[in-house]
């Protein structure tokens, strides 16, 4: 019995590695198609999909940054999204902190609500939000698209956190504690420096969630002057397909991706360093 147990662990495992592999492969292979893609003319394209460009044409880019304004829409998408990043995490540590090391009435209910709200569809707060926002005039504003970023994405981050908070072993606080030192200094000197390596994973997982955000810059952003990367990928497509500029397109799509790709690997380490201490612990 412990054989056929045994045997059947090894062929999921060797299933499941497959698997990921061919996966793996495929994004691999589709992403430098798409990026080869990119310095091809339309003509090009079309007589030959899978080929290589006779020459690389780097117009493609400098039209679609240029012409169609996806440097703006780039820049104004690199100021909210880190901006809201940076805040998310400052405001979302202390409060992660607070419900995964110290036990007080009600904490757990605190919790609970925070995990509820990540529950939440996004589309049925948009009246309140809109409403909300109205009151405070920052309606069609950056600042206003950096509030509900932050607002939105505080539920997700507190729980991440929460995680690796609690893997940090209690003696290091009662340690602290002995030598004289504060909640709030055991917190700065001691728990933050811990859970590095944490902090840096969720503020990746929250600078790509956000960077691709499409639904509140849409509904909230009306300006062509202060729209976010998404929405500037939603009018270029629409705009270049009608002309059939399938090299622009493509040059367009990869300015989109490569950003968070070069973010997340870059910093590919840290994440995965950071998602082992926190798994189980949530």
């Amino acid at each position: 019995m412990r054989d056929l147990k045994s045997k059947t662990d090894t062929v999921l495992k060797v299933i499941t590695n497959l698997v990921l592999i061919l996966w793996i492969g495929f994004t691999i292979f589709m992403f430098a198609w798409l990026i080869l893609s990119s310095f091809k003319s339309t003509r090009e394209i079309y007589a030959g999909i899978w080929s290589l460009p006779e020459s690389f044409r780097f117009n493609n880019y400098t039209r679609v940054l240029m012409d169609f304004g996806l440097l703006k829409y780039m820049f104004n998408s690199l100021i909210v999204v880190s901006i809201s990043t940076l805040l998310i995490l400052v405001l979302s540590s202390p409060i992660a902190y607070v419900l995964g090391r110290l036990k007080f009435r009600g904490s757990s209910f605190i919790s609970m609500s925070f995990i509820l709200g990540i529950a939440i569809p996004i589309q049925t707060i948009f009246i309140p939000l809109y409403l909300m926002l109205s009151k405070i005039k920052m309606t069609d504003s950056l600042i206003g698209l950096i509030w509900l970023y932050i607002i939105t994405s505080l539920p997700f981050t507190i729980y991440i956190l929460i995680g690796f908070f609690k893997t940090i072993p209690s003696t290091l606080e009662d340690a602290a504690s002995i030598d004289g030192a504060t909640a709030g200094q055991s917190f700065i000197k001691i728990m933050l420096p811990m859970v590095r390596s944490g902090i840096i994973s969720a503020g990746i997982f929250v600078f790509v969630m956000l960077w691709k955000e499409f639904l509140l810059a849409f509904i909230f952003i009306s300006k062509d002057s202060k729209q976010t990367i998404s929405i500037g990928l939603y009018s270029l497509i629409t705009k270049l397909t009608y002309t059939g500029d399938w090299g622009g397109l493509f040059a367009g799509v990869v300015l989109v991706i490569l950003p968070s790709v070069i973010f997340y690997f870059l910093l590919a380490r840290k994440v995965i360093v950071g998602i082992t201490a926190g798994i189980g612990k949530g």
